[in-house]
C-alpha cells in the first residue's frame, strides 16, 4: 500500500512539473518586446526556473529508472533559491524606473547573488549514508547530483535575503503608487505589481520551507509517503497558469507605463498597419511618389489621407526604423533598375541621384554604398560582368 500510494504520488507530481514546464516554455516564447530590459529580467528568470523544474524532473526520471530513493538534499537549487528574489526585485525596479539597461548600481545585486551562491555552493561535509545499505547506483547518482549539508546559518542568510527583497519591492511600489491616480490602466498596473509581488513573498515562504526540510534532513528518503511535493507542484502549476494567462498584462507593463507607447498598442489592436503598409508602398510604387521634391511624412499623409501616426506605425511594423530609412527604400531600387538599363553608361552619378530621387549626390553615392556595399559603378559593372 506504501509503494502504491508513493507511485501515484511521484506520478501526479511528475505529471504537474511536465505542464509546469510546457506553460513555462510558452510563456518564454511569447516574449517578444525584449527592447524593454524588464522583459529580458523576465526572460531570464524563466529560464532558471525551467532549469530548475528539468533538474527535478530528471532527478525523479532517475529514481524511477533506478528504483531508489535519493537524498532530499539532492534536490536542492541554489541558482533559483538565489536569483529569483533579487531577479523578481530588480523587474519591478526596472519597470518603475523605466530603466533601459543595467546601470552600475545593480551591480550591488549582482555581488550579493554570486557571495550567496558561493556560500551556499561551498563544499560542506555530510554524511548521507550512515546505518544505510546503499546499491551502487544510489552511491554514484547521489555522489554525481553531489548532495550538500550547509550549516543551518547559511539558511537564516537566504531567509534574511529573501524577506529584505520583498520589503525592499513593497517599499518601491508604496513610493511610486503612494499619489493616487483615477486613472483606470494605474490602477490595473498598481493590482497588477502588489499581486506579482504578493506572488513573489509566497514562492519564497515555500522555498524557505523546503529548505528548511533539505538542511535539516540528512538521511536518505525512504518509501514513506510524502505530500508536501505533489502540493508544492500543484501549487507551482496554479500560478504559472495564473501568470500565463495574465502574460498580456505581464509582457506589456513598460507600455502602459508610457503613455505615448500605450496609444501605439491601442491603435495596433484597433487598426490593421499590414493593410495600411501594402496600401501606401503600392500607391508610391505605381505613381512613383518618391520622386517627388516634396516627398515627406506630412506631404504623403495628405496625399493618400492617411494619419502620420499611422503610416509611421506602419513602417516601424515592417521593419524600417523611420519614414527616411523607408523613402531611401524605394529611391535606392530605383537607382539599381536604372543601372540594370544602362544608364550610367550616358549619364553621371549626379544624374542618377536626380532620377532616383535624391536631392544630393552625397546623401545618395553614402546611402546606396551602405545598402548594396558597392558604390554605384562598381555595381554596374558587377551587373555587366554577371
Amino acid at each position: 500500500n506504501i509503494f502504491m500510494q508513493n507511485i501515484i504520488i511521484d506520478s501526479f507530481t511528475f505529471l504537474n512539473l511536465i505542464i509546469f514546464l510546457i506553460i513555462l516554455i510558452k510563456l518564454i516564447i511569447s516574449i517578444k518586446k525584449l527592447k524593454y530590459f524588464s522583459n529580458k529580467i523576465l526572460l531570464v528568470i524563466f529560464i532558471i526556473i525551467s532549469y530548475s523544474c528539468l533538474r527535478y524532473l530528471l532527478i525523479q526520471f532517475i529514481e524511477i529508472i533506478y528504483d531508489i530513493k535519493l537524498p532530499i538534499n539532492v534536490y536542492a537549487n541554489p541558482t533559483i533559491i538565489c536569483a529569483f528574489p533579487i531577479l523578481a526585485y530588480l523587474y519591478i525596479q526596472t519597470l518603475l524606473s523605466k530603466q533601459i539597461m543595467f546601470e552600475k548600481k545593480d551591480i550591488y545585486h549582482l555581488v550579493i547573488f554570486i557571495l550567496i551562491f558561493i556560500i551556499y555552493e561551498f563544499p560542506y561535509k555530510t554524511n548521507l549514508y550512515s546505518n544505510n545499505t546503499l546499491s551502487e547506483e544510489h552511491i554514484f547518482w547521489s555522489n554525481y547530483l553531489r548532495p550538500n549539508n550547509p550549516p543551518i546559518w547559511i539558511l537564516g542568510i537566504r531567509i534574511f535575503v529573501s524577506v529584505a527583497y520583498c520589503l525592499l519591492t513593497y517599499r518601491l511600489l508604496h513610493k511610486h503608487f503612494k499619489v493616487k491616480s483615477q486613472s483606470e490602466l494605474i490602477k490595473k498596473i498598481k493590482k497588477w505589481l502588489y499581486m506579482f509581488t504578493n506572488l513573489k513573498l509566497f514562492l519564497a515562504i515555500m522555498l524557505t520551507t523546503a529548505g528548511i526540510l533539505v538542511m535539516t534532513s540528512v538521511k536518505q528518503r525512504g518509501f514513506s509517503s510524502d505530500f508536501s511535493e505533489p502540493i508544492r507542484a500543484l501549487i507551482l502549476l496554479f500560478i504559472v497558469i495564473f501568470i500565463y494567462k495574465k502574460k498580456d498584462i505581464l509582457f506589456n507593463v513598460p507600455v502602459y507605463l508610457n503613455q505615448n507607447d500605450y496609444n501605439n498598442l491601442k491603435i495596433k489592436e484597433e487598426i490593421n498597419l499590414n493593410e495600411i503598409f501594402k496600401n501606401i508602398s503600392h500607391k508610391i510604387l505605381i505613381q512613383e511618389l518618391y520622386l517627388n521634391k516634396s516627398f515627406k511624412l506630412i506631404w504623403l499623409s495628405d496625399k493618400l489621407d492617411i494619419k502620420q501616426k499611422h503610416i509611421t506605425l506602419a513602417i516601424s511594423e515592417n521593419g524600417f526604423e523611420n519614414f527616411s530609412s523607408y523613402a531611401n527604400h524605394f529611391k535606392i531600387n530605383k537607382s539599381k533598375q536604372l543601372i540594370k538599363v544602362g544608364y550610367l553608361d550616358d549619364f553621371s552619378i549626379d544624374a542618377l541621384a536626380l532620377a532616383a530621387g535624391f536631392n544630393a549626390t552625397n546623401s545618395f553615392y553614402r546611402i546606396f554604398k551602405s545598402s548594396t556595399g558597392l558604390t554605384p559603378r562598381r555595381y554596374a559593372y558587377m551587373h555587366n560582368k554577371s
